[in-house]
């Protein structure tokens, strides 16, 4: 299993509805330290039991009140849990219904799923955000991935959408080593900075460019601090200057 990084409470559970329930959640709540976010997906998923797909389905959410998550305050989270309801209740899973909307364009996807199910409602913007050149999308990007690609890490359960059409999850870590390699040159994280950084990286993998983004996010950026700039230190430890 995979620790310290939240993809591991996907491997908890067996089923495919399961495992996409548990992808959404722990993708959508994945800001933040990990060490705080651990403990607070920990404690969302015991509240679920062993099946987080019944436990959305059979609509008792009481168990929720008391939770909460740096912005997230648990009348928003018991309306996510709301929210996801009804979509199960449609579509049966989360995988039906993002292929329901599917058609090769991953962000235009999210935003028609949400003017199709939360509309102009403000409550769930965090969740399933408004159309915008400059949100990177990093959320949903890395669910993408974790359901889209299949490896030790990635589950790969969809087949509808291709993996060069994934877009890397653009956090600070990437960011940082993307502006350090000249694979962008923005100043600052948006989704055009993460097409920028995924076209180099589809030159190395053009069927499946976010192979790498495992290795960059945890070897050369968490565990090796990449401050985005070159120095003499760091030029000796980097792990991709080492290998290039």
């Amino acid at each position: 299993m995979v620790r310290n990084d939240p993809v591991e409470f996907l491997h908890r559970f067996k089923s495919s509805k399961d495992k996409e329930l548990a992808g959404f959640l722990s993708s959508q709540f994945a800001y933040g330290k990990v060490g705080v976010l651990r403990q607070f997906l920990e404690k969302l998923f015991s509240l679920m039991g062993e099946s987080p797909w019944k436990f959305v389905m059979e609509g008792d959410f009481s168990s929720l009140k008391g939770l909460y998550y740096r912005f997230q305050k648990a009348d928003d989270i018991v309306y996510l849990f709301i929210i996801l309801r009804r979509i199960l209740e449609y579509f049966d899973s989360m995988g039906a219904m993002l292929q329901n909307f599917y058609t090769g364009d991953t962000r235009k996807m999210i935003w028609q799923i949400r003017d199709e199910l939360i509309g102009s409602d403000e409550r769930l913007t965090f969740f399933f955000p408004k159309p915008s050149e400059s949100n990177p999308m990093k959320r949903w990007s890395l669910y993408l991935r974790w359901m889209v690609r299949k490896d030790e890490i990635d589950v790969g359960l969809w087949d509808f959408i291709p993996k060069n059409r994934l877009v890397i999850p653009l956090d600070t870590h990437i960011f940082k080593i993307g502006k350090c390699f000249g694979w962008t040159r923005l100043k600052s994280p948006s989704w055009k900075a993460a097409c920028e950084i995924t076209d180099v990286l589809k030159s190395f993998s053009p069927d499946d460019p976010l192979r790498y983004d495992f290795f960059l996010c945890q070897s050369v950026g968490i565990n090796g601090k990449c401050t985005g700039v070159k120095t003499t230190d760091c030029i000796e430890k980097c792990l991709l200057l080492q290998n290039s």
